[in-house]
């Protein structure tokens, strides 16, 4: 059966016109019909067309009203997802070549967001297409400041304590809406904090830390990290995987797809092997074991 697909999307930031008009393009899809792009820069709203071809089965749900699609078998659930990919695509693209090819720097990187899609038999009555929901978000443990953690604030102040380096990386990865530098952000924070370890072991190494091109993070995180402390990185392996992507990413000419549930996984894996360095250097800190260990709570 083939039904009509259209696709809402929100512009992130903005796009400069002087017109105050809507902007159509056509985007060819290989072996598919073109999807239609309509560009409405004064309300930051785009509406994207396409056809598709579905199968009996989702035939079937389509007239059920269905909207949350996670109730779908794996199969129905593919075909979904195989619906709306082209229009998204498509539209990536639009905007992907409007931000670098016309120099439009307020048009944020994530470039748009999905409002939804919905389908149509004759292009005049649209009804919701069903919705795979998952979770992306990044759950940040903190510290309040009360009259009891100020004592603890007071005490770094006296000690002249200073903390990573690491973690301003590691906060503007938390913070970072684009998947790609919040990877990278992640990475550099992770290399950075195996090196503020050794030199704060062992402050002897720090001209050859300093000035020798380092091992990759598996063997710091791993059989440098356990010669010093007897025991490598519970995230060594997350790590090592993360550099590699990061290499990926920083090194190839062609964009590279970042789930944003993944990369918040990874940067949250970051965190626990930073602070499980911190503890490991300083084991009576109750602010690091905190965050190492969601259980600890401050008296």
């Amino acid at each position: 059966m083939l039904i009509y697909i259209k696709g809402n999307f929100t512009i992130l930031g903005q796009i400069h016109s002087d017109s105050g008009q809507k902007f159509q393009l056509i985007v060819p899809v290989e072996n598919k019909p073109a999807v239609v792009v309509e560009i409405n820069p004064d309300n930051g709203s785009i509406d994207s067309f396409h056809e598709f071809e579905v199968s009996n089965e989702m035939w079937v749900v389509l007239q059920t009203d269905l909207c949350d699609g996670r109730t779908l078998t794996s199969d129905l659930q593919a075909e979904l997802a195989k619906i709306s990919e082209e229009i998204t695509k498509a539209t990536r693209k639009v905007l992907f070549l409007l931000k670098y090819c016309f120099n439009q720097p307020d048009l944020k990187d994530n470039l748009f967001s999905v409002k939804g899609h919905s389908w149509s038999t004759d292009k005049s009555v649209w009804k919701q297409l069903p919705m795979i929901l998952s979770s992306s978000l990044n759950f940040n443990t903190f510290i309040q400041l009360n009259a009891n953690t100020v004592k603890i604030l007071q005490n770094y102040i006296d000690k002249n304590y200073e903390p990573f380096l690491a973690l301003k990386h590691l906060h503007r990865a938390k913070t970072e809406d684009n998947p790609r530098y919040k990877w990278i952000d992640a990475t550099i924070a992770a290399e950075l904090a195996i090196k503020e370890f050794l030199i704060r072991k062992n402050s002897t190494l720090e001209p050859l830390i300093m000035e020798v091109p380092s091992p990759p993070l598996d063997k710091l995180y791993g059989p440098i990290l356990k010669f010093f402390i007897q025991e490598v990185s519970p995230k060594v392996k997350e790590l090592t995987e993360g550099a590699r992507i990061r290499n990926k990413l920083i090194h190839r000419t062609t964009d590279i797809s970042i789930d944003i549930k993944t990369v918040n996984k990874y940067v949250q894996d970051v965190e626990i092997a930073i602070y499980h360095l911190l503890i490991r250097l300083y084991p009576d800190d109750t602010i690091n074991n905190c965050f190492f260990n969601p259980r600890v709570r401050l008296s």
